[in-house]
């Protein structure tokens, strides 16, 4: 059961793949809730939707690979292009009539929101960033070891080894769990890790694999993320949590830096503060609302 049922259920063609999204609420501001990655899908912001549709319209979609959209079949249609997966969201927004909209993501989803900000200025009022997935910084030292060993056949399968395609395609469900008991360090959260875990069921390996083989967009990382990023006209605010185990802290506050944004760090939060501490993150969210695009009801 749901707190609050879509007012729209519907789908874009994007190429021949069907992309889902819903709509909730409504008002003359536009909240678009981008996805984190292929793994989850929309009830990802389970706990953002009903408290936002209060005093503006909240459009969510699922990713390319899970959820009620289409599954890819070759790496290139989740290529990080407008013609692609950055080009989802433009056509979601198209079919609603919508011109702007403030974006929300989280990790590759808030780089996602920043590189949309970077194409088509004149749509976004604001940019809301949680725990960025631009590659701003060198990999966390416990995952380095296995980034360049993800297609080799490893001799254990203990912690961040895991992240292998071998791992994956011989035991997603224990990948799954094991991926967001990293993804919540914070005491007693079992059922948000619960939830992840169930909903990275609503796609496969393989899929995924498509999804890691794809092209990324070079303004996800280094010299380009901070030149981008130096780009963005609109008010940026960033929230990380200091425990994040998938994107270090510090991505985040380079990210604040570079965009002049506002930096909230949430201490002993992990990656998915909207699940974990989602009053925090509503409250913040809409304090930034109010002051990119105001809305008398917003409370």
């Amino acid at each position: 059961m749901r707190a609050l049922e879509p007012r729209i259920s519907d789908f874009v063609d994007r190429d021949g793949l069907r992309v889902h999204y819903e709509v909730y609420g409504e008002g003359d501001l536009t909240v678009f809730l981008l996805m984190p990655d292929t793994i989850v899908h929309s009830r990802a912001w389970k706990a953002q939707i009903p408290f936002l549709a209060r005093f503006c319209q909240v459009v969510v979609i699922d990713p390319r690979g899970n959820g009620l959209s289409d599954r890819p079949t070759r790496s290139s249609q989740f290529d990080m292009t407008m013609s692609s997966f950055c080009g989802d969201p433009w056509a979601v927004l198209d079919a609603l009539g919508v011109d702007q909209a403030v974006l929300v993501g989280l990790c590759s989803g808030a780089g996602q929101a920043v590189v949309l900000a970077d194409d088509r200025p004149d749509r976004v009022l604001g940019v809301f960033a949680i725990n960025p997935g631009l590659a701003l910084t060198p990999i966390a030292a416990h995952k380095l070891p296995y980034v360049e060993m993800f297609d080799e056949v490893l001799n254990t399968d203990e912690g961040w080894a895991k992240n292998n395609r071998h791992y994956w395609l011989r035991d997603w469900a224990g990948y799954s769990e094991w991926f967001f008991g990293e993804m919540f360090p914070e005491p007693h959260s079992t059922k948000q890790g619960e939830d992840c875990a169930g909903w990275a069921l609503d796609t496969t390996a393989e899929v995924m694999l498509l999804d890691e083989g794809s092209e990324a967009d070079p303004r996800f990382f280094g010299d380009e993320a901070v030149a981008m990023c130096r780009r963005i006209q609109c008010p940026v605010m960033v929230v990380s949590g200091s425990l994040d185990r998938c994107q270090p802290p510090e991505r985040g506050r380079i990210v604040a830096e570079a965009t002049g944004g506002d930096y909230v760090l949430i201490e002993g939060g992990g990656h998915l503060p909207n699940a974990r501490d989602p009053v925090k993150v509503n409250l913040l969210l809409r304090d930034f609302i109010r002051r990119v695009a105001p809305v008398g009801s917003a409370r």
